[in-house]
């Protein structure tokens, strides 16, 4: 169980770092991809840099042997006869002194013919080989750095020695022609250990780097993040004071219309039914008074149905949960419309981004019975990680028209909130309307 905290708290820290930087939008996305642009350009130095570093070390090694053969030969120690012995003493001196030792392990000189001149392992001298691709470009004035390949029968002295890097350097005469190549085997190492302590440093920098880099972003988002969610909250106050006064307007209506015209109605209709017993030929007016009947009460179920529309402010009251299950029970005994409800929310959002769904599955359900022609809706209520969200999906028409004041009121109060509305048609028919406001933060003091 110890172990798993760690991953979960990193798991975490993770989910909340996204959750900040989405806050920042599309400046957010700029300052990720920066910053992962950073990343891919330090991981690739930090294969670049040591495969150059090798580059440099061996060609540092072989401008050093460059300038001891070029000494050598202007000097004219170089042996151009394999018997001359004297000749040979003096050069294995000089080579011995100056270039064998410490890693370098073989020296030889090839004649242009294959032919083995010089060697520190004296069997080898006057013994003649095909050269190999690397001397062959040597002979042609162009100094060959490789891995030594130790096949190659003239290399069968070295094969117990391991791995070996080869240098080809090429020597003139006067006159400027290659007369001889000079060819350097070094262990290797050497220069892996100092490769080794190069790519150790690098990555510990490019590491070290990044994290640094990695803190300064992820507390640049969460304190930038910090403040659009104080932000967030002022205005989700100030349209939680909007909202309260928009159901105190409603409460206000709901009255108005019940005592002004809700009763003048009932009067009304009292009056029409008391009319017909007392006219002396009811025969005659009997229809017309069936007709201001039904007018009547037409226009009371009208006002009864807005009544009850308006009326549903019990979401502050209740909660989220109940007031929906009430909307759906409403609905379904009003149209008859099989509505499945199936609610994952625990616990309670506030009654600002309650309102806010609220409002939205009223819309969904106002749409799928008036508009799509719906025979069986579906309404969810879930969150995740960041946000809570609200999905109304039916089997009706699909999106036919744009939208209409009520999706786009509905729209703007999730959007003031930092939520968002989305409207769409599903293969196979219906319309989906998923609605979403963010998860409530604790306030900072």
């Amino acid at each position: 169980m110890d172990g798993e905290r760690p991953a979960l708290w990193l798991r975490r820290f993770t989910q909340s770092v996204l959750a900040e930087w989405r806050e920042f939008g599309w400046i957010g996305r700029i300052a990720l991809v920066g910053v992962l642009l950073s990343i891919g350009i330090a991981v690739t130095l930090g294969f670049t840099i040591p495969a150059s570093a090798r580059g440099h070390l061996l060609a540092a090694q072989a401008d050093i042997m460059e300038n001891v053969a070029e000494d050598l030969a202007s000097r004219g120690f170089i042996p151009a006869d394999p018997s001359d012995v004297t000749g040979y003493a003096e050069f294995d001196s000089e080579v011995r002194l100056r270039l064998l030792g410490g890693e370098t392990v073989r020296v030889k000189v090839w004649t242009a013919d294959g032919t083995v001149v010089y060697s520190d392992a004296r069997e080898l001298v006057g013994e003649r080989f095909v050269l190999t691709p690397l001397a062959a470009r040597a002979f042609e004035g162009e100094r060959s750095i490789d891995v030594s390949n130790l096949e190659d029968p003239a290399h069968a002295r070295e094969r117990d020695l391991g791995e070996l890097i080869e240098f080809y350097i090429p020597f003139e005469d006067d006159q400027g022609r290659v007369v001889g190549v000079f060819e350097v085997e070094q262990r290797v190492d050497a220069l892996n250990s100092t490769l080794g302590h190069v790519r150790r440093n690098v990555w510990f920098s490019i590491a070290t780097g990044i994290g640094v880099l990695m803190i300064f972003m992820g507390s640049l988002a969460i304190a930038g993040g910090r403040a659009i969610n104080r932000r967030r909250r002022q205005a989700e106050h100030l349209l939680g004071d909007l909202l309260r006064a928009q159901e105190a307007e409603r409460k206000r209506i709901v009255g108005a219309l019940h005592d002004e015209v809700g009763q003048p109605l009932y009067r009304l209709l009292y009056g029409l039914e008391g009319s017909r017993s007392k006219v002396d030929d009811p025969a005659a007016v009997a229809g017309e008074l069936t007709r201001l009947e039904e007018i009547v009460r037409d226009v009371d179920r009208t006002l009864r149905a807005e009544l009850r529309l308006l009326h549903q402010s019990e979401v502050e009251d209740v909660g989220l949960g109940p007031a929906l299950v009430q909307l759906v029970e409403t609905t379904r005994a009003e149209t008859g419309v099989g509505i499945e409800l199936d609610l994952g929310l625990d616990g309670e959002l506030g009654p600002v981004p309650s309102t806010a769904l609220f409002r939205a599955a009223e819309e969904g359900l106002i749409n799928a019975r008036k508009h799509a022609g719906a025979t069986k809706v579906v309404v969810k209520a879930w969150r995740d990680a960041t946000r809570a969200i609200l999905e109304v999906a039916d089997d009706g028409g699909g999106v036919r028209r744009p939208e209409g004041l009520g999706l786009t009121t509905t729209r703007e109060r999730l959007d003031a909130i930092g939520g968002g509305l989305n409207l769409r048609s599903r293969r196979g028919g219906g319309t989906v309307l998923r609605a979403w406001v963010p998860l409530s933060e604790p306030e900072e003091a």
